[in-house]
């Protein structure tokens, strides 16, 4: 009787210094995670939050845009989404793309849903307290020619002509506005400040920032038409102006209201996307900034 015997395969073998090096970049791996998460929630945790008097919160955790009235050319120029976030579950995306025109101008803005807010707590006299978190994505492409895009802006409202006749209307660029300023290939955040539409601006502030992280966000306006009033700022806690600027910061006494989205001039080539989230409007600061 003929038997068969089967071929055994040789097995292979691991060295220990390959198992040693594996194990070693899993480790790594497990640490380098940890790490960011730790940094991340570190970073949350530092997210400017006020403690009271909060008049207006638009976080985007409805998962909409409740509460926010959008100058948007298409569905798509304004959407909510899970990532990134600030903080919770949701932030909103904001998108321009060539030709897209709001309100005859090529935008993609939100303001508030309700007029009647700033109205009653950002009138003459009074001091505001605002901020958000704002983040510029990595594939972020600089518009061709120059253009500077405005991220934020406190408009002005229609004002009458003199005498009181004709219809009401606005005219010349707002009395303060964030603009996001590209030098080859870096970006920087500028504050810009104007004390009538035909005044020449003032640079208030600037700083370099990193595309792909969230930049935190404060305001500090006491809005008026006369000299007693004040634009500050932070950015991520820390003095974003030089101390506190004064001088007018309304137009007219009907008052200022906020924009957030991207705005540039015509002829735009580029599609280009912004994302908010954690916005607020309150009479108090929020703890920790530093002065």
């Amino acid at each position: 009787m003929t038997t068969h015997r089967r071929s055994e395969r040789p097995r292979s073998r691991r060295s220990p210094v390959a198992i040693g090096v594996g194990a070693l970049a899993l480790l790594a791996a497990a640490l380098l995670l940890n790490l960011r998460q730790a940094e991340d929630a570190a970073a949350t945790a530092r997210a400017p939050t006020p403690q009271g008097d909060v008049w207006f919160r638009g976080d985007f955790e409805t998962g909409d845009l409740r509460g926010w009235h959008g100058d948007l050319a298409r569905p798509e120029s304004a959407q909510v989404v899970t990532e990134p976030v600030r903080r919770g579950r949701h932030a909103v995306r904001i998108t321009l793309a060539p030709g897209d025109r709001a309100a005859q101008k090529e935008r993609a803005e939100l303001r508030l849903g309700d007029k009647g807010l700033e109205r009653v707590h950002a009138g003459e006299g009074k001091t505001v307290w605002s901020g958000w978190s704002l983040l510029v994505p990595e594939d972020h492409a600089d518009p061709p020619g120059g253009q500077y895009p405005i991220l934020a802006q406190w408009h002005h409202r229609p004002g009458r002509p003199s005498g009181g006749a004709g219809p009401a209307h606005v005219t010349g660029p707002p009395p303060l506005a964030l603009y996001l300023v590209s030098d080859a290939g870096r970006q920087s955040l500028v504050l810009i400040a104007q004390e009538s539409p035909a005044a020449p601006p003032k640079r208030l502030a600037e700083r370099a920032i990193r595309r792909g992280q969230w930049i935190d966000l404060v305001f500090q306006t006491r809005w008026s038409t006369g000299d007693d009033g004040l634009v500050a700022a932070w950015i991520d806690g820390e003095p974003f102006t030089d101390g506190a600027r004064h001088g007018p910061t309304l137009y007219n006494p009907l008052g200022n209201y906020l924009r957030l989205g991207f705005y540039r001039g015509k002829g735009g080539t580029t599609t280009n996307r912004v994302y908010y989230d954690e916005v607020w409007m309150a009479g108090a600061p929020p703890p920790g900034l530093a002065r």
